[in-house]
Formats: structure tokens, C-alpha cells, sequence
């Protein structure tokens, strides 16, 4: 009787340390949206994400959620469907981009397009003279 109370017990405290570890698992691993995004498109998620004012009605929403949004839509409708919901108060996505990259001048800095330096062209070989044309007998 002891070893079956005590296979029970066992048995309860597996799945409930399993349970745990899996709601915990669920609440870190999102989408993973954010992830996927270009630097460019995480740029501006991540402006949106701290550009959100928190009020009591409407929960802030998070980088994978911006970012899952992204996939449907583009960022301009993203701003104003945030902005309807009053999850930002600023004028347009502009602002909000500038604000960012205002407050984080480490990453507003543009990436290098400028085209490498040419290289030197190798000199042309020397031309080979052709031999001269033999005679033709007869002529």
C-alpha cells in the first residue's frame, strides 16, 4: 500500500513539475516574429514598442506582437491601428522613428553604401607581332 501512495506521489509531482516548465516555456518562446524582421523593420518595431504610454485600458503590446502585425500589414497602418487603440500619442510613424533614433543614436546610424574602391585595371600584355606571310610560289 506504502509503495502505491508513494508511486502516486511521484507520478503528481512529475506532471506538475512538467505542467510548470511548460507554461514557462510558453510565455518565453512567442512567435518569434521579431526575430524575422529585417534590422531595418526591427528598427521600427522596437521604436513602436517604446513608443507605447501605458494606460489602464489597453495592455502595451510586445515586440513580437508589433512584429507579427508586420506580416499582414504595413508599418503605417500598424501606427494607426496602435494609435486608435491609444497605445502611442504621437503625430505619425515619423516622429515616433526619430524619437527612437534620437534616444539611441548607436542604432539610428544609417548602414554603408558606398561603393568599394575600384580596382586598378592589370596592363595590357605587349601585342605579339604576327610573323610575315610566306610567298605564294607562282605569283
Amino acid at each position: 500500500m506504502r509503495n502505491i501512495i508513494f508511486c502516486s506521489r511521484l507520478v503528481l509531482a512529475v506532471v506538475v513539475a512538467l505542467g510548470v516548465t511548460a507554461t514557462a516555456w510558453a510565455q518565453t518562446a512567442g512567435t518569434g516574429a521579431f526575430d524575422k524582421l529585417s534590422p531595418g523593420d526591427q528598427k521600427i518595431a522596437r521604436a513602436l514598442f517604446e513608443a507605447q504610454k501605458t494606460n489602464g485600458g489597453t495592455a502595451p503590446l510586445t515586440l513580437d506582437q508589433i512584429a507579427a502585425r508586420k506580416q499582414h500589414t504595413g508599418w503605417g497602418e500598424i501606427f494607426k491601428q496602435m494609435k486608435a487603440q491609444g497605445l502611442v500619442t504621437d503625430k505619425n510613424l515619423g516622429e515616433v522613428v526619430s524619437n527612437f533614433e534620437h534616444h539611441h543614436p548607436e542604432l539610428a546610424a544609417k548602414p554603408d553604401n558606398s561603393k568599394p574602391d575600384k580596382l586598378e585595371k592589370p596592363d595590357k600584355p605587349e601585342k605579339i607581332e604576327k610573323p610575315a606571310r610566306p610567298e605564294k610560289p607562282g605569283r
